[in-house]
């Protein structure tokens, strides 16, 4: 790493990054690249690979929900017809295409698209929109339910292989140019590292006191989502690492003082209330410190056969498993993360990472006696959420952790 870039801190040093993607994104053409858009969860490393620029309309989207600008783009998409119970990210990224506010000044358009639905089937159906918006052809990258029986399993994966050998052949056909594969690997093997990295600061919340909570997570995930398969996002989680080791992890210093309930978090963010959330469980003396979203993208990418790699991974996410694959996934969490608390949040706007949500809350509870906390809200609409009754149902909750706390130190529990 250079010297001027030793002497950035990691947040400073995201900026940069993020600045200079989108910078180029908007001057792509210029230097002969496509821009392809495509969904969180896709093998990007294609792109790269390909010299293509993968932009993600769900970041933007998040952009834009923090900003508070959800309301008013929701308002101007649902009155051509969309309903409310659309997905916020897409809500707010077709409200942004019809008034065009951006905290970025938006996204440049699409040379093509690829949708991935291991996340939602929400994703292709917005997809296919801006595909006949743009008139730009669209590649459904499916992914069917990851079970399970191995036997299930090899065939689903050598299904979704046949899938990216045909995404390739797509890519030739629409740049006119031949794929490198040698290339691929390269590209892999900067994902792998990036990967690696990423799971490391997840993992830095198994120390007492944590020194990152979720948010610290969430806002570092933006590198891995959207840079992955590039050095700079390696170089970056470096840097994030060895920043966390000196000024926290060393001297002991948590990201709350005196911490006492170490939570887990079902479900996506919800983005805009961020410092609130934060603030509110801080004065209990809890924290949040990780959730299955979080390390959807710490994956483990073998370079050696890159095709495979891509199709394990992409058809493995939490939200394309069997509800006891997933089950098992959190409570390894609750195990290596010592955690003692358990939010819940069934996201009106996403619906497939919401489904069977009491059901995980039942096999959590069971396995780890910890109880939990069921609450309803919006990811990124404000107009679906509560202040006073979520408030008050997350103080009753950590009021209960504190009589059982109390409880067990006097030895009237076991």
């Amino acid at each position: 790493m250079g010297e001027a870039k030793q002497k950035m801190t990691a947040k400073e040093f995201s900026k940069q990054l993020t600045k200079k993607y989108y910078e180029g994104a908007k001057h792509a053409h210029e230097q002969g690249k496509f821009i392809a858009y495509t969904t969180a969860v896709s093998p990007a490393e294609l792109f790269y690979a390909h010299d293509v620029i993968p932009i993600y309309p769900e970041n933007h989207s998040v952009m834009m929900i923090t900003h508070r600008m959800t309301a008013e783009l929701s308002e101007s998409i649902e009155r051509k017809g969309y309903t409310s119970h659309l997905c916020a990210y897409a809500r707010s990224d077709l409200g942004f295409r019809e008034l065009h506010k951006s905290p970025i000044g938006g996204i440049p358009d699409p040379d093509f698209l690829l949708a991935c639905n291991a996340q939602c089937f929400t994703l292709t159906k917005w997809f296919e929109v801006l595909s006949r918006r743009y008139n730009a052809p669209l590649f459904v990258f499916d992914t069917p339910q990851f079970i399970r029986d191995k036997r299930a399993r090899e065939e689903i994966i050598k299904y979704v292989m046949e899938q990216i050998y045909e995404m390739i052949e797509s890519l030739e056909n629409l740049t006119g140019k031949k794929f490198d594969f040698d290339r691929l690997k390269e590209v892999v093997e900067y994902s792998r590292q990036a990967s690696i990295l990423y799971k490391t600061y997840l993992d830095m919340a198994a120390y007492k006191p944590s020194p990152i909570s979720i948010f610290d997570a969430l806002i570092n995930m933006a590198i891995t989502v959207y840079l992955r398969g590039t050095p700079e996002a390696v170089e970056f989680y470096r840097l994030l690492i060895d920043e966390t080791m000196e000024n926290k992890v060393k001297k002991g210093i948590g990201v709350i003082p005196n911490e006492k309930y170490r939570l887990y978090w079902e479900n996506l963010p919800i983005w805009f209330k961020f410092r609130d959330h934060f603030n509110l469980l801080a004065s209990y003396g809890a924290v949040i410190l990780t959730s299955l979203y979080v390390h959807a993208w710490s994956y483990d990418f073998d370079p050696s056969d890159p095709v495979r790699t891509l199709a394990e991974n992409y058809a493995s996410v939490f939200s394309n498993v069997e509800l006891e694959e997933r089950a098992e996934m959190a409570l390894d969490l609750f195990r290596r993360y010592s955690l003692n608390g358990n939010l819940m949040f069934l996201n009106r706007s996403c619906k497939a990472v919401s489904f069977a949500i009491h059901e995980l809350r039942d096999i959590i509870t069971k396995k780890t006696g910890v109880p939990a906390l069921v609450f309803e809200s919006d990811m990124g609409d404000p107009r679906f959420y509560s202040e006073s009754q979520i408030r008050t149902r997350i103080e009753a909750y950590l009021e209960t952790l504190d009589q059982l706390s109390y409880e067990k130190e006097r030895g009237l529990r076991n």
